[in-house]
């Protein structure tokens, strides 16, 4: 169970935890989910959203550190960014739209998924409170006695 919490974090994001992160990612589902176009270039997205996303550089960087939902490919004009659901179903740059009930059920997911990401970091806090209140006293009495014996 601790290898789980204190192990190797090459498998482990924290990307929802990244403060504006889970919004930026719901308005990016709703958008491509909802889009007569599957794919939209970064102009496109700040256009359509009205603003660059506030947790990251930019929409493509954004869907790119999200590969639960997005790929990034490369277009005449730039990159562009699809919803992996869209881009597999679409033919060409056009595709029936997403339904409420399948874009409801995407954002459940990344709900889930910043809710599991949050759930963890506040377990590893709780945890490393433990081992800091049970190590501490016993280095401070190993150090007292290792102190004392040098004094005799």
């Amino acid at each position: 169970m601790l290898w789980g919490l204190f192990g190797s974090r090459k498998h482990q994001s924290r990307e929802y935890l990244k403060p504006g992160r889970l919004e930026d990612v719901i308005a990016l589902i709703q958008v491509l989910g909802l889009d007569k176009h599957v794919h939209r270039g970064e102009n496109a997205l700040v256009e359509t959203l009205k603003e660059k996303p506030t947790s990251g550089e930019n929409w493509c960087e954004l869907s790119r550190r999200h590969p639960e939902f997005f790929r990034v490919y490369p277009g005449r004009s730039g990159d562009s960014v699809a919803l992996i659901a869209r881009h597999l179903t679409a033919s060409g740059d056009e595709g029936s739209q997403l339904s409420p009930e399948y874009i409801h059920g995407l954002v459940e997911a990344a709900i889930r998924i910043h809710h599991g990401q949050l759930q963890r970091k506040q377990i590893l806090r709780a945890t490393w409170a433990v081992v800091a209140f049970t190590v501490l006293p016993s280095l401070g009495s190993v150090a007292a006695a290792i102190i004392a014996a040098r004094g005799r």
